[in-house]
């Protein structure tokens, strides 16, 4: 059985009648993180690429900074709960303040006020990088190419991330756009890839939550297939973000410093 996908019985319509079937739907489970036995959070997640989920979610969302790792270990209780266990030298306070999951869709549905969740926003450090925007084109096409849990069913999203040259360097997927972005952030700090000379490629819209993530990794860029929200443009202009949005083979949507495509 698949991380990314599971198959189950369904009843198809054909337009006159239904038929019995199978079909391939995207997991969805619960996925407890714990450093050193304290919950971090709870997240409803797709149960791949585990530790990257971890660490990209402590660092970027639950702002623990770069962790060094003793070990990592993985579990799944009789439930089908996925527990990611952490062991760090490092003394981290326990930072789950409730007993809440943080779902699949979830932004910034918890917060109160826009000057509360702009003051969470930090500034993106000033570099002299750029990026072809036929060069992100190209990438989307790579990343689509390579979104096997998407292919199979249609119900997972992907995020990728690009070097100034426009490669393709790795993509993350998850039922949840934050999760596939913590994913792959995870992945950059394992493999100490600065993420101010990178691109973030989102396969699908571009909310707060991705801005406020990208700009605590000091992530200038973020590319994305679908719209960018209100949010998201505020919280870019604030951070110096640049948002290219609405990405095609001729045409896009740039909102912040344009200077970083060419």
């Amino acid at each position: 059985m698949s991380d990314l996908h599971r198959k189950i019985g369904v009843s198809r319509w054909n337009g006159e009648d239904f038929t019995l079937d199978q079909d391939h739907v995207a997991v969805e489970a619960l996925v407890i993180i714990r450093i050193n036995g304290d919950a971090i959070a709870n997240l409803l997640a797709t149960p791949s690429d585990l530790q990257d989920l971890a660490i990209g979610h402590c660092i970027a969302e639950a702002k623990t900074g770069p962790i060094s790792i003793e070990s990592f270990t993985t579990s799944l209780d009789e439930t089908g709960t996925h527990f990611v266990d952490i062991i760090t030298s490092e003394k981290i306070e326990p930072l789950l303040p409730d007993e809440r999951i943080i779902t699949s869709s979830c932004g910034a549905c918890d917060r109160d006020g826009v000057d509360a969740l702009m003051s969470n926003v930090p500034l993106v450090s000033s570099s002299q990088i750029s990026f072809s925007a036929a060069a992100i084109n190209t990438a989307f096409e790579e990343m689509k190419k390579l979104q096997i849990g998407f292919s199979v069913t249609g119900g997972v999203h992907a995020a990728g991330l690009i070097d100034s040259e426009g490669n393709l360097v790795a993509i993350r997927e998850d039922i949840g756009r934050h999760n596939a972005v913590d994913k792959l952030f995870g992945f950059a700090q394992r493999n100490e890839i600065n993420l101010n000379q990178h691109g973030l490629l989102l396969s699908g819209r571009c909310g707060w939550d991705i801005v406020a993530k990208s700009a605590r990794m000091d992530c200038p860029l973020i590319a994305s297939i679908g719209a960018s929200s209100t949010l998201a443009i505020e919280a870019a202009r604030q951070s110096n973000i640049t948002l290219f949005s609405f990405v095609r083979n001729d045409k896009g949507v740039v909102i912040g410093p344009s200077s970083r495509l060419n």
